[in-house]
């Protein structure tokens, strides 16, 4: 009987036959020559030389499949990679005049080259290749880039954005492969930084990393997009710094602590309902002012120190305090998260919220946010509404797949639009780096004093202290019982009942009775 590690193994060695056809069958200028070259070493009578030649191709690609099925992690950096960039740059390079003429950046019957968008460089770095072109005479970058998509469609890239040089020029980005479409898991952080987090991938292989040092940071999409990768790839990444005494983290989730409670131990403060959400905004204002006047005259740019910590608030799904708490909270919780969204930035204090739903009736503050990560999203009009006028097509938030939590846009300063994709954080996991890196000086909640609710028994001491007693009005009320007098003095005698009067008559009524 064929046991599972055969049979993967007869698997693979008939996937690298067939993967060797296919480059065989495709490299038919390769065979075609190594076949030509035989026939005249043969005729030469070079019968062992002509054989080598012959089988050299097929030889070739039959070890290269092997490499690439059985050892895909080496084969991938040092041929695999190198090889697949060089047939994408010189693709581009030796087609460049057909592309440009079929994807409308020139008319087809003008043959002349130099009105043509001119090709300055063509880079390939991961999987992602960058072609710089340079606007001709009467073109503008808007014209360039509405030609981005037909380029993508032409060279079988699976997404594209563009990037502005400078004038006249152009960086049309291509991802040639999706490197997000397998999530990957959190390793350990071990770096101390408290100004910001690697998150994940960004689309060209490289690493997500999410600047938190005077930045406000909202963070939105719709339920299953992934929102809880990312809120525990800040989390959990400044882990080892909030055991160095460098960031101290403040947690508000009013969904009852599900999503904090998972790895609670690595905050400094946790707020679960309204009260104690208001009680810590107020608290954390406290914090902003103190550091206001501490700061006056002295510096404009915080830099933490064990024991002068950053301060990271960070709210899972914000609109539960702004807009569907009650309307006393409502409006205190927003002014104060409003002051320190606009003050705390250049003192130490930042912000990253959690939301679904981005309208301005629900996110008010919205615009007081700096940098804004778009999830999978539920319209273009959604898209629009949290990365700006026209992202919708150049990020296209709305058009992630379910299938990919965590994936999602961000736009730098420079309006250089990013795809990324947040590593995937496992409950076990949370819970293991919380109890690695737990916080060092955890706020405790006062414990409220307990009501008595039995009078006391002994009767006062001081007579001075027992309030007076009204008796001219009878006896007290039921709920307080019968009042007593004061001192020494003897109770007052009761008063005896009036007898009733006797039923009046008329005068004369007997005598009209007879």
């Amino acid at each position: 009987m064929i046991t599972a590690r055969a049979w993967q193994a007869v698997r693979r060695v008939f996937s690298a036959l067939w993967l060797a056809l296919r480059w065989t069958a495709r490299g038919w200028w390769w065979l075609t020559a190594s076949v030509f070259f035989y026939g005249v070493l043969s005729l030469m009578g070079h019968d062992l030389l002509s054989v080598v030649i012959l089988f050299s191709v097929p030889a070739w690609n039959l070890t290269q499949a092997f490499w690439a099925v059985f050892s895909p992690m080496t084969y991938e950096p040092l041929l695999g990679g190198p090889l697949r960039r060089f047939s994408w740059r010189r693709h581009v390079r030796r087609n460049w005049l057909d592309l440009a003429i079929a994807c409308g950046l020139a008319s087809a019957v003008v043959l002349d080259r130099r009105v043509v968008p001119r090709l300055l460089r063509v880079r390939a770095r991961g999987n992602t290749l960058r072609v710089r072109v340079r606007a001709r005479a009467g073109q503008t970058l808007d014209d360039l880039r509405r030609a981005v998509p037909a380029i993508e469609t032409a060279l079988e890239a699976e997404s594209s954005t563009s990037q502005r040089v400078r004038p006249r020029v152009l960086d049309i980005v291509l991802t040639m492969a999706d490197l997000l479409d397998q999530p990957l898991y959190a390793s350990i952080p071990q770096v101390v930084d408290p100004h910001g987090v690697d998150l994940g991938r960004n689309q060209d292989g490289s690493r997500w990393r999410l600047t938190l040092r005077g930045r406000q940071t909202l963070v939105v999409g719709c339920s299953g997009s992934g929102k809880g990768s990312v809120f525990w790839g800040i989390a959990g990444n400044l882990a080892p710094a909030v055991e160095a005494r460098l960031v101290r983290l403040w947690g508000i989730d009013l969904k009852g602590g599900i999503e904090i409670g998972m790895g609670d131990g690595v905050f400094h403060r946790v707020a679960t309902d309204e009260d104690q959400a208001v009680e810590a905004l107020r608290d954390l204002l406290a914090v902003v002012d103190r550091r206001q006047r501490l700061m006056y005259g002295r510096t404009r740019d915080f830099e933490p120190m064990p024991g002068d910590p950053v301060h990271v608030l960070m709210i899972d799904e914000l609109a539960v305090l702004t807009a569907y708490a009650s309307k006393k909270v409502q409006s205190e919780a927003s002014d104060l998260l409003r002051r320190i969204l606009t003050q705390g930035r250049a003192l130490g204090v930042v912000v990253a919220a959690f939301v679904q739903d981005p309208r301005k009736e629900t996110v008010g503050m919205r615009g007081l946010f700096t940098q804004t990560v778009a999830l999978r999203l539920r319209s273009a009009s959604e898209t629009t509404m949290v990365l700006g006028e026209g992202m919708a097509d150049v990020a296209p938030a709305h058009q992630i797949s379910p299938a990919h939590p965590g994936t999602g846009y961000v736009v730098a300063d420079d309006g250089h639009v990013e795809r990324v994709r947040a590593d995937f954080w496992e409950d076990t996991f949370i819970r293991m780096v919380a109890d690695t890196y737990p916080a060092p000086d955890r706020h405790l909640p006062e414990l409220a004093s307990p009501q008595v609710d039995e009078a006391p028994t002994s009767a006062p001491e001081d007579d001075e202290n027992v309030a007076p007693v009204d008796v001219s009005s009878g006896a007290a009320s039921a709920n307080t019982g019968a009042a007593r007098p004061a001192g020494n003095e003897p109770a007052p005698r009761p008063r005896k009942p009036r007898t009733p009067r006797a039923a009046h008559q008329p005068a004369g009524s007997g005598a009209r009775g007879e």
